[in-house]
């Protein structure tokens, strides 16, 4: 084992210089706005490069689909509308936020003594986060943007149906005569077939009866099918001899 448990350090009566930056994680608004912009940018990639895909796949040339593509970004570009749920907890929050959104000359779908709805841009948005008490909670949904390509509507033609009233009913009257078939058959202990492979032929009786056919797919039912063995044990009979202790030798 090594005897040298020196260490270099400084002279003596020397202060040491120590690194006080913390080793964790830093969160300053710099950095969040840069992750925030970051994000943007890859959603708007994100959307045009899909919506390149489609026009490919939909058959449009360059030239259309460039324009489809500005109409994207001038969409992306456009402020946001919003549905807007603010909450509170008590009646005097929800009274007091009134009267800050008369004096903002903002309007109001509707609202109660707990909620709030109401609808408008991001600056709308931000005027009520900015008016609204620190106890309620905002809720901003995004609208759904509309699609910038055409839509196409349903050239097809309908295909008709070879049914009418007077086959829907013998259908539902021959329904009902199989279902009153079923039920008294398995009052009687048999069932009407039903597996395709062993269907009978159609040139057949079509009113034959089948005996049910139990299949036992697990052993928990097999065992709990199969009847039980009651074991009767012989009494054993007591001993006719002297009940008292042998002493030991």
């Amino acid at each position: 084992m090594s005897k040298n448990t020196q260490v270099e350090t400084a002279p003596k009566s020397q202060a040491t210089n120590k690194d006080k930056t913390p080793t964790g994680k830093i969160k300053t608004i710099k950095t969040a706005e840069a992750r925030r912009k970051e994000r943007e940018e890859n959603y708007r990639n994100f959307r045009i490069n899909a919506l390149r895909r489609r026009c490919d796949r939909m058959g449009y040339n360059k030239e259309e689909t460039e324009e489809y593509v500005k109409k994207l970004i001038e969409q992306l570009n456009a402020p946001k509308e919003y549905s807007i749920l603010i909450l509170f907890k008590d009646g005097d929050g929800a009274a007091f936020f009134k009267e800050a959104l008369n004096n903002a000359k903002l309007k109001y779908k509707f609202h109660s003594d707990s909620h709030f709805f109401i609808e408008g841009n991001q600056s709308v948005l931000a005027k009520i986060r900015e008016i609204a008490p620190t106890s309620a909670k905002i809720y901003p949904y995004a609208k759904k943007m509309e699609s910038v390509l055409p839509k196409k509507e349903y050239t097809g033609i309908k295909k008709l149906s070879n049914n009418s009233k007077d086959k829907a009913l013998a259908a539902k009257v021959a329904r009902k005569e199989k279902n009153i078939r079923i039920h008294r058959n398995k009052k009687t202990g048999e069932i009407e077939h039903r597996n395709m492979s062993e269907r009978p032929n159609r040139h057949s009786n079509p009113t034959k009866k089948y005996t049910k056919k139990i299949v036992l797919k697990t052993l928990a039912k097999a065992k709990k099918r199969k009847p039980s063995i009651v074991v009767h044990m012989n009494t054993k009979k007591a001993s006719k001899g002297s009940k008292t202790l042998k002493k030991a030798a």
